[in-house]
């Protein structure tokens, strides 16, 4: 996962957004197993439909204007 989340752009965004959210920021480590998470639920997803990896769907809507808030 940490090397997920220094290369993958979403993945980092997460993790900077788990950390420095305003109510209930997560310790890194808290950060990286919550992302953990995360990637089995989008790889159970591609493996279970046969989709494409989609960044977009990975962050959705309400989480990208959270995250733009925080950074």
């Amino acid at each position: 996962m940490l090397v997920l989340v220094s290369k993958n752009q979403q993945f980092k965004q997460l993790h900077q957004y788990y950390i420095n959210r305003k109510d209930n920021p997560l310790r890194k480590k808290q950060s990286i197993i919550a992302l953990c998470g995360k990637l089995i639920r989008v790889l159970f997803t591609i493996g279970r439909k046969s989709v494409d990896y989609d960044p977009q769907k990975l962050l959705g809507k309400e989480r990208l204007m959270q995250i733009q808030l925080v950074v």
